[in-house]
């Protein structure tokens, strides 16, 4: 009975932290297809990720079927905090892409602001991306720029790494952590855009990016419960080996 319970805990809190795993802001051709003000110039050979689930900031049909693929840009070398091309759509009235990106924000034009400007309060999280880059002949830095009432501000990667992307390439994952500023009542617009610091000699050269994610910073409860099944678990395993 009483390993029984142990083992019980410990999967629950195993099930605590998978709860808070990342939130899919942009992944599918669907997706990438709304950027630039909908002229988003997508590719369906290139993918990082084998989703087909359109992410949260799909305006027609967020969680709905869609396909593989990634944005397709180009790189103009230099210093851009904001890549022609990469404009995703404006976000402010979207509850579910607002809420993954900050947590206690309200959407513009929604029930809970009123149907009035929304809000953004202050929080500080982690973006992550995928990009594929074929054979970069020059250096590069990556990262993000959100463009909305509480500034116009870019955030560069702090960690990248490779990995062999769903459709056999290898792919750079990048980790942005990002800030955003409250917005008391005047949340009005809400973008984001690729952002690139290169050498010159990018320019011209064509570049992927898939699977645009958040990753949720877990609440002490979640942790708590989470510490909780680590040592239910590892005390069960303990008892199992005498």
């Amino acid at each position: 009975m009483k390993k029984t319970l142990l083992l019980t805990l410990g999967m629950l809190g195993l099930l605590g932290v998978d709860a808070s795993a990342q939130s899919t802001l942009y992944t599918t051709t669907q997706d990438f297809a709304q950027f630039n003000s909908g002229a988003g110039t997508v590719s369906s050979t290139y993918y990082s990720d084998s989703s087909t689930v359109n992410g949260l900031g799909n305006q027609s049909s967020p969680g709905g079927v869609g396909a593989v693929g990634s944005l397709q840009l180009t790189s103009p070398g230099g210093w851009n905090g904001w890549l022609s091309g990469s404009s995703a759509p404006g976000q402010e009235g979207n509850q579910g892409y607002l809420l993954a990106i900050d947590p206690g924000a309200i959407a513009a034009w929604s029930g809970g602001s009123g149907y009035g400007p929304g809000t953004l309060t202050a929080y500080s999280g982690t973006m992550t991306f995928d990009l594929y880059g074929g054979n970069f002949t020059d250096w590069n830095q990556w990262g993000i720029t959100l463009n909305n009432n509480g500034g116009y501000n870019t955030y560069w990667a702090s960690t990248s790494s490779n990995f062999t992307g769903a459709d056999g390439r290898t792919w750079t994952h990048y980790v942005i952590p990002y800030t955003i500023n409250a917005v008391n009542a005047g949340l009005s617009y809400f973008q984001m855009g690729i952002a690139q610091n290169a050498g010159g000699g990018l320019a011209g050269e064509t570049f992927y990016i898939d699977n645009i994610q958040i990753v949720p910073t877990p609440e002490p409860g979640t942790m708590a419960v989470a510490a909780l099944g680590g040592a239910a678990l590892l005390f069960f395993r303990r008892r199992s080996v005498r």
